[in-house]
């Protein structure tokens, strides 16, 4: 039998969850407003691939907008079907 194990977490991967949930988008959106793979993504959440420092940025720009521009970042968000 082999123990299952808790996917590796980081600073990063907590954003992108933390983003996630409050802009209420799956994981699809969510990948879509990273402009990112879906399967990237995937990895990221779960610990076996670890972000880009041009995606830690992209996050934090992101934050920013849509701190200080509300209207201009949910143009940036995908749009529900």
């Amino acid at each position: 039998m082999t123990a299952q194990t808790e996917p590796k977490t980081n600073e990063t991967t907590e954003q992108i969850r933390t983003v996630q949930a409050r802009l209420g988008l799956s994981q699809k959106e969510m990948a879509m407003y990273l402009g990112v793979p879906h399967g990237t993504l995937c990895n990221w959440l779960q610990g076996t691939r670890e972000p880009s420092v041009v995606v830690k940025r992209l996050l934090y720009v992101l934050g920013t907008v849509e701190a200080l521009a509300p209207a201009l970042h949910s143009a940036l968000v995908p749009e529900r079907k």
